[in-house]
């Protein structure tokens, strides 16, 4: 369970699930750039190149939804650990990320966590949490009404308010990515979030 402002977040209802076994993802995945390989339960995504390199879930999911999984970013590489929701997928006119919210850890060049509402990016939260290449991070990620989130290793490190929030029927998809960079990911879950309305209150320390 993960916790921010007044939402407890837990795992509820499983919508989609990829474990990776050995073989071609295409039936499942949209390959929209970089070289992808699924083998004995690990996806490796690479992208060479200053540019990057999403893979979009065929299915969609509308409505609150949590992706949870674990990532590790590759030596030498030490950046962009990626991740999108509410996606609509690849603009091949424009060879750009259309309509979503993309996030990560070690990105924007600087080694931040974040997410931004994709494209123009206006909108976006960032944090100093920096990952360490050859370590496996959980990630939870996703969006609760108008609040996106992002957890790792059971800790939320950045929220996100959008106050139009993301709601085309065709951006409803999911997906993972990199950036000059490479990516292990594992255990691809999607879940339909139980949240949790909290009231907290301080207790006097002094």
């Amino acid at each position: 369970m993960i916790s921010f402002m007044q939402n407890d977040i837990s795992e509820g209802e499983l919508l989609f699930a990829d474990d990776f076994p050995t073989g071609d993802i295409s039936d499942r995945w949209e390959i929209s750039g970089g070289e992808w390989e699924a083998k004995d339960g690990i996806l490796t995504g690479r992208f060479r190149g200053n540019g990057g390199g999403l893979i979009y879930s065929r299915d969609q999911f509308p409505g609150d939804i949590m992706l949870d999984f674990y990532g590790t970013m590759l030596a030498p590489c030490d950046n962009d650990l990626n991740f999108t929701f509410r996606a609509d997928g690849w603009d091949y006119a424009k060879n750009d990320a259309s309509i979503g919210y993309i996030g990560g850890l070690n990105g924007w060049w600087t080694k931040q966590a974040g997410i931004e509402r994709y494209p123009g990016c206006g909108l976006h939260a960032m944090s100093g949490f920096r990952g360490v290449p050859g370590r496996e991070y959980h990630i939870q990620t996703g969006i609760i009404g108008n609040q996106c989130f992002l957890a790792v290793d059971d800790e939320v490190v950045v929220a996100l308010g959008d106050p139009d929030p993301i709601n085309d029927p065709k951006c409803n998809r999911v997906g993972l990515g990199t950036y000059c960079s490479q990516i292990a990911f594992r255990a691809f879950r999607v879940y339909r979030p139980k949240v949790t309305r909290v009231s907290r209150a301080y207790i006097p320390q002094f």
